[in-house]
């Protein structure tokens, strides 16, 4: 206070009535300052003793409670073993509870699906076949793996599976780089982990072909159950694997259903997202090339997101990506191939053996009878009729003749009957009628049908719709249920009625089929074996020609 009061009145020569105004608001700020500094110290000064003194009195409280700890310390460890005990059982029941809550929620998730009105879509049934039908999110998520491990269309053949082509150029993603940035490579372990989850638990169930009954996880359960590591070693490994994956996927696949699920909305702006996010992980990782080798990069980039939500896992759609891939691989081996170190060319040396490895066991596959159908199955890999076709051995007659056996009469019959419209489910005989773009009516998936069979109430007011619509011949194939893969079995539900369309139906009659079928005339003990589509059927076939009268 001294010295402020010293200040203030200390005179101030030289100075005007402003100057004099601000030095002495600076010295009421200094003092201000002062004051406030001197009531901490006070307030702590003050406050020093209680806080001695209480700290003195928990030291003997402490000391105390040690002492009789120490003089207890036997029945406490009991009462404390106990309780332990307790709590790990309750811990443990919470979960079992919690499990079997989890269980019951996706049971009943099931059961309301089963109960739920069936869609009948053709788009559904045709394109969703390629891509899975899991929840929408998890369906593009899953799309790599899918279609790698041919999840979706079992069965299709081999012109669906590409073995791990898609999946090939991982290990490169995951290894180049590692060391530089480790950060990364843990990143992108962590999220290749999370889509495995998603992939592996999302296809168990139909690559195995399981019950809708059972969920994924009570598929694998009574798989490990059921089978020990001598029996299928592979599979008994994988499937506990699986299991794990599972705890993963769960929590997951909740908050994805729960946000997502079937919602466009949501599934498309979170698929550009992540876009974004790679395409600046990608723009920092290729930031060091030249301008003809980024835009190469940024082309296939968009190529694949492109593919990715628009192809719906149709591979042959893909085939430019897999082909430019295949040349920025090799580019860059060959950049590389000089200045890399050891390590580098280990791992390049290792992803070469697998992409030669690859495409060796791709070509033992294509050319072995690996179908095991029967023993003309070998037979498929070639084309015979064709073959003789182009060679110039067989004419057009012959062609047609060998390749769809029967058929010859019935092409005949559309073809001169110029005016006549086609109604078509499935097969490729229209290839042969002239001008089919104008009078074939495709309805490979039924859903033309399954609208007639709304509107009308039996079948000859459909035949009748028909022929006055001008339809005169029906194609059928007759292996149309074969490519349902819906969970409901939609398409195999109006196939089935199709065919109590066609079957026994007076008003159609039957010019060609290459089926054969049994019949026992009665008193005779010997079957006659002749065409037909209904009956004890010998000879499966793969088409049928209907006229209606």
């Amino acid at each position: 206070m001294y010295f402020f009061l010293k200040k203030l009145n200390k005179p101030t020569k030289n100075l005007n009535k402003k100057e004099t105004y601000h030095t002495t608001i600076s010295l009421l700020k200094r003092f201000c300052n002062i004051v406030a500094l001197c009531l901490l110290v006070l307030v702590a000064s003050l406050s020093l003793p209680a806080n001695a003194l209480a700290n003195t009195s928990q030291q003997t409280t402490q000391t105390q409670q040690q002492q009789n700890k120490k003089s207890q310390k036997p029945k406490q460890t009991l009462q404390q073993k106990k309780i332990k005990e307790l709590q790990t059982q309750r811990q443990k029941k919470r979960q079992q509870a919690e499990r079997k809550k989890a269980r019951e929620k996706r049971q009943a998730e099931l059961e309301a699906k089963k109960n739920a009105p069936v869609e009948i879509s053709a788009v559904r049934e045709e394109v969703q076949r390629y891509m899975g039908y899991e929840i929408l999110t998890e369906r593009y998520l899953s799309l790599p793996y899918d279609i790698s491990m041919n999840t979706n269309v079992i069965g299709m053949g081999g012109f669906v599976d590409i073995s791990y082509f898609l999946l090939m150029f991982l290990p490169v993603i995951l290894l180049l780089g590692f060391l530089k940035k480790p950060l990364y490579g843990f990143l992108i372990m962590i999220t290749s982990i999370l889509l495995l989850s998603i992939s592996t638990i999302t296809a168990y169930t139909a690559k195995r072909g399981t019950k809708a009954s059972l969920n994924t996880e009570q598929a694998i359960e009574k798989f490990i159950d059921e089978t020990t590591f001598a029996e299928f070693p592979v599979s008994y490994i994988c499937a506990r694997v699986y299991r794990q994956l599972v705890q993963i996927y769960e929590p997951i696949h909740e908050v994805i259903a729960t946000y997502s699920g079937q919602r466009d909305y949501i599934t498309y702006p979170l698929l550009g997202i992540l876009f974004v996010l790679f395409f600046i992980i990608l723009q920092k990782r290729i930031k060091h090339h030249d301008k003809h080798t980024i835009a190469l990069i940024y082309f296939l980039y968009l190529f694949c997101f492109v593919w990715m939500i628009l192809a719906s896992g149709i591979i042959w759609y893909g085939f430019l990506m897999i082909a430019m891939g295949i040349v920025i691989l090799v580019a860059a081996l060959t950049k590389y191939q000089a200045s890399a170190s050891w390590i580098r060319k280990g791992v390049f040396g290792l992803f070469m053996l697998a992409a030669m490895l690859w495409v060796g066991m791709g070509y033992v596959y294509r050319i072995s009878n690996h179908h095991f159908v029967n023993d003309n199955s070998a037979n498929l890999l070639f084309d015979i009729p064709s073959v003789k076709y182009q060679m110039g051995i067989f004419d057009e007659d012959d062609f047609i003749n060998n390749l769809l056996p029967g058929v010859q009469k019935a092409i005949n019959a559309i073809n001169t009957d110029e005016q006549a419209m086609v109604y078509r489910v499935g097969t490729f005989i229209p290839y042969f009628i002239r001008e089919n773009d104008r009078r074939v009516l495709q309805d490979n998936q039924l859903g033309f049908f399954h609208n007639l069979t709304q509107k009308f109430q039996n079948r000859r007011t459909i035949t009748e719709a028909l022929k006055a619509s001008g339809y005169r011949y029906i194609l059928v194939d007759l292996n149309t249920a074969s490519i349902d893969k819906t969970p409901e079995k939609t398409l195999t539900k109006k196939f089935r009625s199709f065919l109590g369309y066609l079957f026994g139906n007076e008003d159609l009659e039957l010019i060609a089929t290459n089926r054969v079928i049994t019949l026992t005339p009665s008193g005779s003990p010997n079957p006659i074996y002749t065409h037909g589509v209904f009956g004890n059927i010998y000879k499966p076939g793969t088409f049928a020609v209907y006229k209606i009268k």
